[in-house]
């Protein structure tokens, strides 16, 4: 009972786009596993809901620009059918600290299971790109200065082909890629 519990419900509307939608809906059976004082739980439920949702949404439109910080091809603006998957993201993984594994948690989330309408090749797109920003950042071990991987698509192709809207058409076509770390640089050359 008490300041714990008041700062993790005031965190959860923060952070928590599933708990948030539960509190605007009943702030009360939202807020039911918590140990608040009566005092503390009619403070919380009687904040203002506007506040709440625009926080939420500006919590939200930052961790979006995180992940496109580093995977400049995720905007919805030009790539049918992802602006569901990435509310759906939003909902389903807690904010990472950092803005890289904000976009490394986005990759795994795309390589886990098939997404809404995005094409086939996407969970090797995602791989790709979370090894090129783990091995960059010496997230993923490296035995020596390359790293190689072989995926089903040709995600270098796909990578450059990404550069104009909408998503390309690519054949199953399985290809070697090596990543190859920069020496003193948070960066890796990827090339197939």
């Amino acid at each position: 009972m008490g300041y714990p519990e008041t700062l993790e419900v005031l965190a959860r509307l923060h952070v928590d786009a599933r708990f948030r939608q539960a509190w605007l809906q009943d702030a009360h059976a939202a807020m039911a596993p918590y140990a608040l004082t009566p005092r503390e739980r009619e403070g919380l439920a009687g904040a203002d809901a506007n506040v709440v949702e625009r926080a939420g949404r500006m919590l939200d439109g930052h961790r979006l620009s995180r992940v496109h910080e580093h995977l400049p091809w995720a905007d919805p603006a030009v790539r049918p059918g992802l602006l569901p998957v990435l509310k759906d993201f939003l909902q389903d993984a807690l904010p990472e600290l950092l803005n890289r594994e904000e976009a490394i948690a986005f990759c795994r989330y795309l390589e886990a299971a098939p997404r809404g309408t995005l094409p086939a090749y996407m969970a090797d797109l995602a791989r790709c790109e979370r090894l090129r920003i783990a091995l960059a950042w010496g997230l993923e071990p490296m035995s020596g200065p390359s790293h190689f991987e072989s995926f089903q698509y040709p995600v270098t192709e796909l990578l450059a082909a990404l550069a104009q809207p909408g998503w390309p058409e690519v054949p199953v076509r399985p290809t070697r890629v090596e990543f190859l770390k920069v020496p003193l640089l948070p960066a890796v050359l990827v090339r197939a």
